[in-house]
């Protein structure tokens, strides 16, 4: 009798500030990719528990689990740790989705390990976990022309022409994913990389 494949498990993380007053800013597209990613896939991420709200889906025989740490971004890693320590997951099997000054609007970019490159949220799981193994995706939102306005900036929305260039990155967020996931982070990378939409 033939051996039952193992379910292997993978959680997404999206970044972002809890409340009304941000949703859809620049800071908060980990959550928009998020958000999508659970409508496509009829995941609702709802459930509050692990400084999060967390939902499932399974597809072909894999399990994700979607969080949105309530932590707000510079405590990202508390909510981190605690549903990866509850569901036991490996840190090479977390992919964190987050905003990226210093890429284009749209542009993407996928990585395995490495710094933060100042983003916050990345320096707060990485002190969580004691580790920086784990999948980013970044999504380039822009920078201000003024540096001294980026406190500002990454809290404003995006103007309507830039929004519609996120929407061709967040309807796709099942494709992204899912294809680091089954093809592996080549594949991805290859596909996805450097591609302003």
């Amino acid at each position: 009798m033939a051996k039952k494949k193992q379910t292997e498990t993978t959680l997404l993380v999206g970044l972002g500030n809890p409340g009304d007053k941000y949703n859809s800013t620049r800071h908060n597209v980990g959550f928009t990719f998020l958000d999508s990613l659970a409508k496509k896939t009829y995941a609702d991420v709802n459930k509050s528990k692990f400084f999060s709200l967390y939902g499932k889906y399974t597809k072909e025989n894999h399990n994700f689990i979607l969080s949105k740490p309530q932590t707000f971004i510079n405590d990202s890693g508390r909510a981190v740790k605690s549903i990866k320590d509850f569901f036991k997951i490996n840190t090479d099997k977390i992919i964190v989705i987050f905003d990226d000054l210093d890429l284009n609007i749209g542009q993407v970019r996928i990585k395995v390990g490495g710094g933060s490159a100042g983003h916050n949220g990345i320096n707060s799981i990485i002190d969580h976990l004691q580790d920086d193994n784990f999948t980013r995706i970044r999504i380039g939102i822009g920078k201000p022309r003024d540096k001294s306005t980026t406190s500002n900036y990454v809290l404003s929305r995006f103007l309507p022409d830039e929004a519609k260039i996120i929407s061709k990155i967040t309807d796709i967020a099942d494709e992204i994913v899912h294809n680091i996931v089954f093809n592996g982070i080549s594949f991805a990378m290859n596909k996805f990389n450097s591609k302003i939409q």
